[in-house]
């Protein structure tokens, strides 16, 4: 039935792209974030394509960490790729017969860079997916916060996943210069974030309620 991590990846053959396209994907500010906190778990809300995933997962490999990544998507894709975006490459949902194949193209590109032990994908909505963390009790160190940018979703995201955040756990996100990221960024934690390279907003629970 309905179990996490079970047979995700069976029959699942390599992409055959050697580097993922993302964006901010590949910034320093992941390792400065995974070097500062040594997570056992991390949590990332908004995977697409599995670039930032698998960056994580690379260097968590790299400093011989013991760490899982579990990817919360829908791979439905945000507003703007049925919008606005829609006939931009990078933002393709590879429809068929009308639904979104995407997740696929993702779990193809974790088998490529053999990073599938320590990334597990849950296809579900931001919120249900915390909600199944949270049955599992499942918390963590580390939490990428990069799914919707509109202001109720990244409000609720935030308010979602702070509640799975460790005691000394960060939380972290990009774009802070999107309204609707902003706005929520502002509205949920004050003054209490750092803004980073490239947009990053990083918050460091350090032991206090978000």
């Amino acid at each position: 039935m309905n179990t996490i991590g079970e047979n995700i990846y069976n029959e699942i053959q390599p992409s055959g792209i050697d580097t993922v396209p993302g964006w901010q994907s590949y910034s320093p500010v992941f390792r400065q974030l995974i070097e500062e906190t040594k997570p056992s778990i991390i949590i990332e809300v908004g995977s697409w394509l599995g670039a930032s995933a698998i960056n994580m997962a690379k260097i968590t490999k790299e400093l011989n960490l013991n760490t899982k990544i579990y990817c919360i998507d829908t791979w439905l894709g945000a507003e703007e790729f049925w919008t606005s975006y829609k006939g931009t490459g990078e933002r393709n949902l590879k429809l068929k017969n009308g639904y979104p194949q995407v997740y696929f193209d993702f779990l193809a590109n974790v088998v490529q860079h053999n990073v599938q032990d320590i990334i597990t994908p849950i296809p579900n909505t931001s919120y249900i997916g915390s909600l199944i963390l949270k049955h599992y009790n499942i918390m963590a160190d580390l939490i990428y916060i990069d799914g919707s940018h509109e202001y109720i979703d990244v409000k609720n995201d935030i308010s979602s996943y702070s509640e799975l955040l460790s005691l000394n756990g960060i939380i972290f996100g990009d774009d802070i210069g999107w309204s609707g990221v902003n706005q929520a960024v502002n509205e949920i934690l004050n003054t209490k974030y750092e803004v980073l390279e490239n947009n990053f907003w990083v918050y460091r629970k350090c032991g206090r309620a978000v």
